[in-house]
């Protein structure tokens, strides 16, 4: 956690702003959580926990993380956004089951490597990929 604390802190101070409290108080949440989150619970289970922190500073500082490269903000499936830690060199996909919202993350080499193959076959340098199966969890498909 130092070493994304100091890459957000750098972030901050390279762009002419200030490091506070409230930023890093939702960094280190952000991290600690093993899930995908949205702000506005994000700002709730800050504020149950008395941390004052007003929900547009949820959303600048979710905004700030995201073009730092610490966060992705994906729209997965419904139509608000999640937020999740980006821990450098680890990469994952997801599906996202249409009936109840559940989020599965899933890593497959062979897919990467054949998302890498195609880009080199088109002469195309990614800078990031994003892949996203939507369909039903085996709960869902099995309570048809």
């Amino acid at each position: 956690m130092k070493r994304v604390e100091k890459l957000f802190i750098q972030y901050l101070h390279d762009n002419g702003l200030k490091v506070t409290r409230e930023r890093l108080t939702l960094l280190g949440e952000l991290f600690s959580s093993t899930e995908h989150v949205d702000a506005d619970s994000l700002f709730l289970k800050l504020r149950r926990r008395e941390k004052g922190v007003s929900r547009a500073t949820v959303y600048r500082t979710l905004d700030l993380l995201v073009s730092c490269g610490l966060a992705r903000k994906s729209r997965l499936g419904r139509e608000h956004y999640v937020y999740e830690a980006i821990t450098p060199g680890k990469h994952h996909d997801h599906m996202v089951c249409t009936n109840c919202g559940r989020i599965l993350e899933f890593y497959d080499p062979e897919l990467e490597a054949r998302q890498e193959e195609i880009c080199r076959s088109h002469n195309f340098r990614a800078s990031f990929h994003s892949l996203q199966i939507q369909g039903l969890c085996a709960e869902c498909h099995d309570s048809d």
